[in-house]
């Protein structure tokens, strides 16, 4: 019920123009490890393959908030090992082009209808109606777009070529 309050509150405060972003420069990549991290021991338990892709190449700062950011993948990550089975994969990755950042969380679960793709960013919303889960209010992605919306960036999502779903986040450097 806590995490539902908090959500509300969030969106609450993108609605009243209140809800902020404290730009930095921040290494995604760092970001990207460290949320990899974070979500390794919970891949596990659930069988779950969770995997990491890094340019080998360095790569620029990217500004933007880091701890919003932070929150945009771990709804992606949370919801990505709740909608694949036991068995199933999950890729991180980050690419860099000269004026932007990709951030890609793909997985090989349930996936998601093309018919709904667009309806999995609205309030409430909440694709798998049969999905049990109770820790899921249909909220996060509509605040994960947020998030991305007042970075100026992108937040789509698109099929995973062997099956799931694939969220793709843009952002300018």
């Amino acid at each position: 019920m806590s995490r539902l309050i908090d959500d509300m509150l969030t969106l609450s405060g993108t609605d009243s123009s209140h809800f902020t972003i404290q730009k930095t420069e921040v290494e995604l990549d760092t970001l990207l490890l460290s949320v990899y991290e974070k979500f390794e021991p919970l891949a596990i338990e659930k069988g779950i393959s969770l995997h990491i892709s890094l340019p080998d190449a360095l790569i620029p700062p990217c500004l933007c908030d880091q701890g919003r950011i932070e929150q945009v993948l771990s709804i992606l990550l949370d919801n990505a090992l709740s909608y694949t089975p036991s068995g199933g994969k999950i890729f991180l990755s980050l690419q860099s082009s000269s004026n932007q950042m990709i951030l890609r969380v793909a997985d090989t679960g349930i996936g998601i209808p093309d018919s709904e793709k667009k309806a999995v960013f609205d309030r409430f919303y909440r694709c798998d109606k049969s999905h049990k889960d109770k820790a899921h209010f249909g909220l996060g992605l509509c605040i994960a777009q947020e998030i991305i919306h007042l970075h100026k960036g992108r937040l789509w999502v698109e099929d995973t070529p062997e099956g799931g779903a694939t969220f793709v986040i843009v952002l300018g450097l």
